[in-house]
């Protein structure tokens, strides 16, 4: 039982953190080129796991987007930071948890 809830609960983090990545970058394309361009032009592709997903979420961590001149651009941010993370490191904080849960219980 114990590894169910642990995988499931691993498996919601990380699509919890891949939909708010996919949000972030989508929406910061469309309506916001120029802290898409300042984020280093990110992808969905380009942020398919949690080592790959880090430059964003470090770009969002140390607020590296209060650079930009677009005040739009700035508060768009500033919106999506905890959502994505909080959804980033609770996803890498849970997985070495609920891998070693896997381990160890594994059906």
């Amino acid at each position: 039982m114990i590894f169910w809830t642990f995988a499931g609960l691993l498996f919601f983090c990380v699509v919890l953190e891949s939909l708010t990545s996919w949000i972030f970058i989508t929406r910061s394309r469309k309506n916001h080129p120029k802290l898409w361009h300042h984020a280093g032009c990110p992808t969905v592709m380009g942020n398919g796991d949690l080592v790959r997903a880090w430059p964003l979420n470090k770009y969002l961590l140390f607020k590296r987007f209060e650079e930009i001149p677009d005040p739009g651009a700035v508060q768009f941010a500033r919106k999506m930071r905890l959502p994505v993370v909080g959804t980033y490191l609770a996803a890498i904080g849970l997985a070495p948890i609920a891998i070693a849960i896997m381990i160890v219980f594994h059906p």
